[in-house]
């Protein structure tokens, strides 16, 4: 809050404005010119081309002049100032005072949001570290116990938390300026609609008889960009096993929407907290089916996701209060980046990643700032051939499609680890390639903002 006047603060406040407007100029060429040469063809190429067309012309056509009209308000109003003779009362500075006072707090907070976490997260921790150092008669044994046991936080996390307060923030800037709130990283809370029953022709579900066949319902569940799906499939009856399916990212504009498997879903799964509203939401529709159809709890349960769709899936199983509620077995992920999730040894977890995929490799291997992270030591993690080129062949290397001939193409050859792996006893309950034997069911999943 400003008390009394001081012109030199005026002109601070207004080059800070001026030097973020050029900063964010900047970043957005920046970002226009890898977007540009990135080698990608196709549907979700054009799509995705053309969500960040509309954002870049929001934040030239919106932001930048605004900040830049901010500033020159700020030096009109320093001018103003120096040049007038002293007056009892506020006039104009009171309330050039109080435009700062309230639209500068309220620029910072959306910004500083973004890496608070990190400061407390390193606060507790030093809080922490002292008080074992105080209680202990050894300082230097004690010290060390402390750095080895602080939960470190991750390299990813670091960057992706950081990353997604500067949108979030920009966000406010613009929401600010314009008074239309594009809802930027803004994930909200995720729910599912009641589960719904499909058959075989009315999905393109079929029956899981092999790990092949899984991935291609979890590849058919992608539907509608703007309401997305998970799917699920009651194995036997009594039932053997539920499977259910997760797709991927859907929308890649940073406005967060109805559907949550989008950007921001998928930056709040790869984030500090490592949950999001498409985690919520998954959880829900699960709990429904369940509760619908009266599935023991503790029937085996397999969770199976492509990319987001495979991090939803390591974070549901990471997550001690879901994980309590379900006996599950089980997870799949395909071109996933889930080293950074802590899924405990009782769950059998596969990761399949084609060599030349840069998506699984994001989370750097689970990297942390000081000891320890990496991904479970338990996970099996089986490197397929790649369909490109090179890593930067994304559209191919990433596909699910590929991925699902890849695994089909080992699941043939008896000399392959993931043949090998298929015959683990903990997939059985899951392989059925009867139609006859499984119902599929499809939950719309929704993001809520109330």
């Amino acid at each position: 809050m400003f008390q009394g006047m001081d012109t030199d603060q005026v002109l601070s406040e207004s080059e800070a404005l001026e030097r973020a407007a050029q900063r964010l100029e900047g970043v957005m060429d920046g970002l226009h010119s890898s977007v540009s040469g990135v080698e990608w063809i196709g549907p979700d190429a054009d799509a995705f081309r053309e969500q960040w067309g509309a954002v870049r012309r929001q934040g030239e056509g919106v932001v930048v002049p605004g900040l830049g009209e901010r500033s020159r308000e700020l030096q009109r109003h320093a001018e103003e100032q120096e040049q007038a003779s002293s007056v009892e009362g506020e006039g104009w500075f009171g309330q050039a005072m109080d435009w700062l006072g309230e639209t500068g707090g309220d620029i910072v907070d959306g910004i500083r949001g973004g890496v608070d976490w990190l400061g407390d997260r390193f606060s507790d921790g030093m809080d922490w570290l002292g008080d074992r150092i105080q209680d202990g008669r050894d300082f230097l044994g004690t010290a060390i116990d402390a750095i080895r046991d602080l939960e470190w936080p991750r390299v990813t996390e670091l960057l992706v938390g950081g990353l997604t307060g500067l949108v979030r923030g920009t966000g406010d800037v613009i929401e600010l300026l314009t008074g239309h709130d594009l809802r930027w990283a803004d994930d909200g809370t995720g729910y599912a609609d009641a589960p719904r029953a499909v058959t075989p022709e009315q999905s393109g579900l079929v029956a899981p008889g092999d790990l092949a066949q899984i991935i291609a319902n979890t590849n058919q569940t992608y539907g509608d960009k703007q309401t997305g799906e998970v799917s699920m499939s009651v194995v036997g009856n009594p039932p053997t096993g539920v499977i259910v399916n997760i797709p991927g990212t859907e929308l890649w504009g940073p406005g967060a929407g109805d559907n949550p498997m989008d950007l921001t879903g998928n930056a709040l799964q790869a984030g500090p907290n490592g949950w999001s509203a498409g985690s919520e939401a998954t959880a829900d529709a699960i709990a429904q089916l369940y509760a619908d159809h009266g599935i023991p709890p503790g029937t085996p349960l397999m969770l199976n996701g492509h990319s987001q769709g495979g991090m939803i899936a390591a974070s549901l199983a990471a997550n001690p209060e879901f994980a309590a509620q379900y006996n599950l077995t089980n997870v799949m992920t395909y071109g996933s980046p889930v080293d950074n999730y802590a899924v405990p040894s009782s769950v059998n977890q596969l990761n399949l990643q084609h060599g030349a995929d840069v998506v699984p490799k994001i989370d750097l291997g689970g990297a942390a700032l000081g000891p320890g992270g990496g991904g479970p030591e338990h996970a099996t993690t089986i490197t397929l051939d790649s369909p490109g080129a090179h890593p930067f062949d994304v559209g191919t290397n990433h596909s699910g499609a590929e991925y699902q001939e890849s695994v089909a193409a080992q699941l043939q050859d008896p000399t392959s680890p993931l043949y090998a792996y298929s015959q683990d006893p903990s997939l059985q309950p899951f392989l059925k390639g009867d139609p006859d034997s499984v119902q599929h069911y499809i939950s719309g999943v929704h993001r809520d903002h109330e």
